[in-house]
C-alpha cells in the first residue's frame, strides 16, 4: 500500500492476522437516518464479516464496540435533562434494535459486540483533560487547524450550525477522542477480544474530517502504538474505503 500515490484509497481486502477491534462512533444526530439505524449497521457488518476476516488463522478474532456520542451533544444551550432523556432513549433503542438483528445473524457472534456511551472514556485516560485543554491552546494558535475546522464545518452544510464556542469543543473532543483510541489510549470492554486486540480501525458511514486528519498528522501529542496497522487510518462504511493519514495532502483531499 506504501507504493500508492497521494490520496487514492481502496477497500480492505483482509484484516491482519491478528485479533483487532472496530470501533464505530455513533452521531446522536445520525442516529436513527438510513446512514447510522441499527439495520445499517447490520448490513456495513455484513460487508465486513465473514469476507475481510482470516478465518483459517486461529488469532484473527474481530470485535466491534459501538462509541455511542450521547454526552459530547451536552455541548448545547438546550436544557441538559431534555437532552439526557433524549439521548437516553436513542441509545436504548439503537442498542436494542441491533441485539434483535444480532440474534439472527449466522455470521456474528454475540460476544463481539458491545457497547459504550461517550463519558465512560473519561475514565479511561488519565490526561483526557490535559489533553483537551492542550488541543484548545493549540488550536488558538494554529492557523492552519483553525482553517480545517471552519472548512470542515462548511462541508456538514448545516444552516443551524456555526462556529460557536460549543460548537468548536464538539469538535475538538471529538476529534481528540477518536484520536486517542485510534492510539490504544482507552479502554475497548468486549468479551470477545478481552483486551487482546492488536488493532484499532475506527469506522464511519463518511470520508473523515480534514481537523481530524490533520490532528493524526501533526500528532501534537506525540503517541504511538506501532502494533495498531490502523493508528493513523479511518474506514469509511459508506464509500467503503480505508483512508490512510499518512497519505492524504489536505490541500488537495476533496471530502
Amino acid at each position: 500500500m506504501s507504493g500508492l500515490p497521494q490520496n487514492t484509497f481502496f477497500d480492505i481486502n483482509k484484516f491482519p492476522v491478528m485479533e483487532g477491534m472496530l470501533v464505530f462512533p455513533i452521531s446522536m444526530s445520525r442516529i436513527s437516518n438510513e446512514s447510522q439505524n441499527a439495520k445499517k449497521y447490520w448490513e456495513y457488518l455484513g460487508h465486513i464479516n465473514p469476507s475481510k476476516i482470516n478465518k483459517n488463522a486461529p488469532h484473527s478474532k474481530v470485535g466491534a464496540l459501538f462509541v455511542y456520542g450521547d454526552f459530547l451533544y451536552l455541548y448545547s444551550d438546550e436544557k441538559a435533562s431534555v437532552l439526557k432523556r433524549r439521548y437516553m432513549d436513542l441509545v436504548a433503542s439503537h442498542k436494542n434494535s441491533f441485539n434483535n438483528l444480532l440474534q439472527g445473524d449466522p455470521y456474528l457472534i454475540g460476544d463481539s459486540i458491545s457497547y459504550k456511551v461517550w463519558n465512560q472514556f473519561y475514565l479511561d485516560c488519565d490526561k483526557f483533560v490535559f489533553y483537551l485543554d492542550n488541543l484548545k491552546k493549540i488550536y488558538d494558535k494554529d492557523e492552519t487547524f483553525q482553517k480545517y475546522i471552519s472548512d470542515d464545518l462548511e462541508r456538514l452544510d448545516n444552516p443551524k450550525r456555526v462556529l460557536d464556542e460549543n460548537q468548536l469543543r464538539f469538535f475538538l473532543e471529538e476529534h481528540l477522542m477518536l484520536y486517542l483510541i485510534s492510539k490504544g489510549e482507552m479502554k475497548l470492554e468486549n468479551s470477545f477480544i478481552n483486551g487482546h486486540e492488536k488493532w484499532i480501525l475506527v469506522a464511519y458511514p463518511g470520508k473523515p474530517l480534514k481537523a481530524h486528519i490533520y490532528l493524526h498528522q501533526k500528532n501534537f501529542f506525540h503517541l504511538d502504538d506501532p502494533q495498531n496497522a490502523y493508528q493513523d487510518s479511518w474506514y469509511d462504511l459508506e464509500g467503503k474505503k480505508l483512508y490512510d493519514f499518512k497519505r492524504i495532502d489536505l490541500e488537495s483531499f476533496d471530502t
